[in-house]
């Protein structure tokens, strides 16, 4: 099917992001696509506008903390696995990751956008709670974190807010 017609919109900076989900109830966030577009095609979706955050700098990337990991919500499933310090600290991530989809769905699919699909035959929201993980969340208000076990309430269900953006994973 063909999805139908939607707005686009690409986000420069997160802050634009925040603003423009503040600006228009029904956008969705698009970044590497591979949950929401087949969702479009059979209009099993159809958000007003989709908004690009595929370039926010701010939202890539692995960094070691004070007590773990910081995965950014854009990092996709390939360079998780080829973070040689992440994956030595997590031995169970790359015997996960490998298992995703194909090497396509891989180079493109994100961390973000799993955790905030939350679909249940997905493998990395269970990742996230075996690790003991956090959700970082950020909105207009501020910044916070959720445990893993407290964010997913259900099959395709979070508790992230209509404005709000999933930023980050965080692993201790």
């Amino acid at each position: 099917m063909i999805p139908a017609p939607v707005a686009y919109t690409r986000a420069g900076s997160l802050d634009e992001a925040l603003s423009l989900l503040a600006q228009d109830g029904d956008a969705k966030l698009l970044a590497g696509g591979q949950s929401l577009i087949p969702l479009m095609k059979f209009r099993l979706a159809s958000p007003d506008r989709l908004i690009d955050i595929g370039r926010i700098d701010e939202l890539r990337g692995i960094s070691a903390a004070d007590s773990g990991f910081r995965i950014g919500a854009l990092t996709t499933y390939a360079e998780a696995l080829e973070d040689n310090a992440l994956c030595g600290a997590y031995p169970l991530l790359p015997e996960v990751i490998n298992d995703i989809g194909d090497i396509q769905v891989r180079n493109r699919g994100t961390i973000g956008g799993a955790l905030a699909h939350a679909d249940p035959a997905s493998d990395l929201p269970a990742l996230a709670l075996a690790l003991d993980g956090e959700i970082e969340i950020r909105s207009r208000d501020g910044t916070r974190k959720v445990p893993a076990a407290d964010f997913f309430i259900g099959p395709f269900t979070t508790d992230l807010g209509s404005d709000e953006i999933l930023t980050a994973l965080h692993l201790p």
